[in-house]
């Protein structure tokens, strides 16, 4: 097939991801419009920063480990020639270039319209359930906050820190699973089922029910005046950060200050629902489907970062029961029309 047919056809088996990404870009012209939320070019510069170290690390996992196995495991004589020969047909494999392309340029798209969106969060909706989400949490946890179950954890400054750690992780395995995904020569239904399931959870969790339940989180408790009852938190990270930094704490002083005007642009500050948790569970979901082995690593990773979430201050805990539900009732609600798609099913691969 010539490759101008080839990516036309690529366009059109990605017609729905498209379609979702310039209606997203839409909204966000629009929301942008009437609330004046810019795009945050410093965000996107540092998002791009974070991208590229994302990437590098990634290749560099990957060139170690496929060096070491060349070498030590198949003993392969020339095993840095057997490792670059790849490359080669990688560079000439028109589908698997295609379906990168169109799926990076679908999610660029989507995420250049999502962080103005989820500026404007604030903007359209004041916070209004910071109060009502920490009294549910405190009743939901027999009388007592979340993360005080985990005090232990909280002022033991190496433990909160490998918290921290794999908390940023997120990031990076977010970007390796899209690049993952994007970048498969077979447009299978399950590839297409996380590509559309990716969206909704980040447009309708992360835009549509945050701003319908606007909220900061418990780091910004007090920022609100809204009390104390998580400044014993707060303080303990900050005790904790004198021997170890926690990130974390950094991050949400750049959001603050963002919020309040103190720097130009703004990423937003969203507490409810967490898109943390809820694209973690997607990540489990989508390679317990693939790869059962990493999925059940995925799912250890996605409990990991609802504790995360909760003893660095991010959310209330609340806001990842809810992200976890709405990611496995979106990945369940999209995966029905899977059938329907219409695309390619890799060679033995199974359409679940």
């Amino acid at each position: 097939m010539p490759v101008a047919s080839m990516f036309a056809e690529t366009l059109r088996r990605h017609a729905g991801v498209l379609v979702v990404a310039a209606f997203t870009l839409g909204v966000a012209a629009f929301v942008g419009r009437e609330t004046r939320n810019e795009l945050d070019l410093a965000g996107v510069s540092a998002f791009l920063e974070y991208l590229g170290i994302a990437a590098w690390c990634l290749a560099s996992i990957y060139a170690v480990c496929r060096l070491v196995w060349l070498g030590f495991v198949e003993r392969d004589p020339a095993p840095l020639k057997a490792f670059l020969r790849p490359f080669r047909s990688f560079f000439g494999d028109v589908p698997l270039l295609a379906n990168l392309c169109v799926g990076m340029a679908a999610i660029a798209l989507f995420m250049t319209g999502f962080g103005v969106l989820k500026g404007a969060i604030a903007l359209l909706n004041p916070f209004k359930w910071d109060i009502a989400f920490a009294d549910l949490d405190q009743w939901m946890h027999f009388g007592r906050l979340p993360h005080e179950y985990f005090w232990w954890l909280i002022e033991w400054p190496a433990g909160i820190f490998v918290v921290n750690f794999f908390y940023n992780m997120w990031f990076f395995i977010m970007i390796g699973t899209f690049l993952i995904v994007a970048a498969a020569r077979e447009d299978t239904v399950l590839r297409q089922q996380y590509l559309m399931a990716f969206m909704a959870i980040w447009f309708i969790a992360g835009f549509l029910i945050a701003t319908g339940f606007s909220s900061a989180g418990p780091c910004y408790f007090d920022d609100l005046e809204l009390g104390d009852r998580y400044k014993p938190l707060m303080d303990a990270l900050k005790r904790s950060s004198e021997t170890y930094t926690i990130w974390a704490l950094t991050t949400q002083d750049m959001l603050w200050e963002g919020f309040k005007g103190e720097r130009s642009g703004s990423l937003g500050i969203s507490a409810f629902p967490s898109i943390h948790v809820a694209t973690s569970v997607l990540f489990a979901l989508y390679y317990s489907a693939r790869w059962k082995r990493v999925g059940v690593l995925m799912w250890i990773f996605a409990g990991i970062i609802m504790v995360g979430s909760v003893v660095l201050g991010w959310h209330y805990a609340v806001d990842g029961y809810a992200g976890a539900i709405l990611a496995w009732v979106i990945w369940r609600v999209v995966g029905l029309r899977r059938p329907r798609m219409g695309v390619a099913i890799a060679p033995g691969a199974q359409p679940a």
